[in-house]
């Protein structure tokens, strides 16, 4: 009879390193991405185009979601395909839609 075979032992490294793989999750490109800074500037990335643009309302078409800001002096600061940028004073942000 031949030899049994010893099992593979994984490293430690490889252990760690399947792990982190496993627990990594892709993130969701199709939703909008928020950075808020305190509560007077929001950069939005995932913009797809201006729904309104008021006095104290600010709504962005983000695919999904249409998301809206209320506030005093908003406005828009910057709007390009890659982000647009919101400061003033914003009292809310409101999402419509399925963000699921």
């Amino acid at each position: 009879m031949g030899k049994a075979e010893k099992p593979i032992k994984k490293s430690i490294k490889g252990k760690l390193l399947s792990a982190a793989f496993e627990a990594y999750e892709m993130p969701d490109f199709t939703l909008p991405s928020l950075q808020l800074r305190g509560n007077r500037e929001v950069c939005i990335e995932g913009c797809r185009g201006i729904l309104e643009y008021d006095e104290g309302r600010i709504r962005l078409n983000c695919g999904r979601l249409v998301i809206g800001f209320v506030g005093d002096g908003i406005e828009i600061t910057a709007y390009s395909d890659i982000q647009t940028v919101i400061t003033g004073n914003i009292f809310s942000v409101e999402f419509e839609g399925a963000g699921d």
